[in-house]
């Protein structure tokens, strides 16, 4: 029976790190009113955005009040609130509105 352990943590580690990756092309598709679309993955303290298809960012979760708030260093700034998220980024003077795009990722 103790040979079986390190096999059995072997598989559970492996698991773990299965549930963590995330695959290329899923998300939570948004189209903002200013004409940005934004793929979003919600990790358990992260959220990882695609801008336009193009720029990939990471943001880290932080305290909120209501909803849900991702920042990163640079001033990129994503509040989900239910459907909707409000985006910014430090080039913007003004946030964003979304919705969630009902379209193919």
């Amino acid at each position: 029976m103790r040979r079986s352990a390190p096999l059995a943590l072997a598989a559970a580690t492996l698991m773990l790190a299965a549930c963590a990756s995330t695959p290329a092309r899923t998300g939570t598709s948004y189209d903002c009113d200013r004409g940005t679309r934004l793929v979003v993955n919600y990790l358990p303290n992260a959220a990882i955005v695609r801008v336009n298809g193009r720029q990939t960012m990471t943001l880290r979760s932080t305290p909120a009040n209501m909803g849900q708030i991702y920042e990163n260093k640079s001033g990129a700034r994503l509040h989900r609130t239910g459907n909707s998220v409000t985006w910014n980024t430090a080039l913007r003077s003004a946030p964003e509105s979304c919705r969630v795009a009902m379209r193919p990722l």
